[in-house]
């Protein structure tokens, strides 16, 4: 039985070695045309993702070239936004004289709101980032708004408010707003 294992083995070895010339010369030929092709698809391939990639960038180009102006625009109008939001200028801008406390924290907290919402656009054209940094001086700003209010008798006069939302703001010794601004220039800046 050994035996004719081995037989069989050694005549299918036998056989292989005698392959038809015909079968030979097929694959002399085609192991360099196989080589041309593959080195052929590479050298395409490569042209092609570099084309694609050459495109892209043109037509990043042209879109940044129409969205920049848009995009400075939004950061001038939210640097707009955050100087109005500013106390120095909110405060200033909301008082009327005659006011109480109470008024004037509501008449503070409504124009913040406006400002807010007549810019909310804005984040469409900004980095989230720098519409972080909006929201949480937004609501930095009403949170001292709010502690300063809890500081004062609600009937006095609305400068009361005023005074106290300065006082807690120097205690503080950071200006959120300011900060704010600050942030969003230097993303401003780095766009060019």
């Amino acid at each position: 039985m050994l035996r004719r294992i081995s037989d069989i083995c050694t005549s299918k070895l036998f056989n292989l070695m005698n392959l038809p010339d015909t079968v030979i010369d097929f694959l002399v030929y085609l192991a360099p045309s196989l080589l041309v092709f593959l080195t052929a698809f590479y050298l395409v391939k490569k042209f092609l993702d570099s084309d694609q990639k050459l495109k892209y960038a043109e037509l990043k180009r042209a879109m940044d070239k129409d969205l920049l102006p848009l995009r400075m625009q939004a950061y001038e109008r939210i640097v707009l936004l955050l100087e109005r939001m500013s106390p120095n200028n909110l405060l200033v801008r909301v008082y009327v004289p005659g006011m109480t406390v109470l008024e004037m924290h509501r008449e503070v907290l409504l124009a913040i709101r406006t400002e807010y919402e007549h810019n909310i656009t804005q984040q469409v054209y900004v980095t989230n980032n720098a519409w972080n940094i909006v929201r949480n001086s937004r609501d930095e700003l009403i949170k001292l708004v709010n502690q300063s209010l809890e500081q004062c008798n609600p009937n006095a006069g609305g400068v009361e408010l005023s005074k106290k939302v300065f006082e807690t703001m120097l205690q503080r010794d950071e200006f959120p707003i300011q900060q704010a601004i600050d942030q969003v220039k230097n993303e401003a800046h780095s766009l060019f």
